[in-house]
């Protein structure tokens, strides 16, 4: 970012994490995990889950960091990781999701 600071950028549209916990393919990977590392309601697994809030949390931090040094410029944080979580936890309610868990 600071290089396109210094070329004149002045917003940036910056993405988080998915919850990578509900990747079909990571669910496949870690298949067989402990029963306990799984969340009840949606069926991710936690520990991931965690690890991509962790690295949003310091994403975000980052993000802060450079605004306050470049007031001049816009930082627009898109949190992926909200505006999925309701279609894990209620896929139904999102149209023709069967089972969004499940790679096809």
């Amino acid at each position: 970012m600071q290089e396109l600071i210094e070329l004149g950028a002045v917003t940036f549209l910056v993405p988080g994490n998915f919850p990578i916990g509900c990747s079909p393919s990571l669910l496949t990977n870690f298949h067989g995990s402990e029963k306990d590392q799984y969340d009840p309601l949606t069926g991710c697994l936690t520990w991931l889950n965690q690890f991509s809030q962790h690295h949003n949390e310091l994403l975000r931090k980052e993000l802060e960091n450079i605004q306050n040094l470049h007031p001049q410029i816009n930082i627009i944080y898109v949190d992926y990781y909200k505006a999925s979580t309701p279609f894990y936890q209620s896929p139904k309610n999102y149209g023709t999701f069967s089972d969004p868990l499940k790679q096809e």
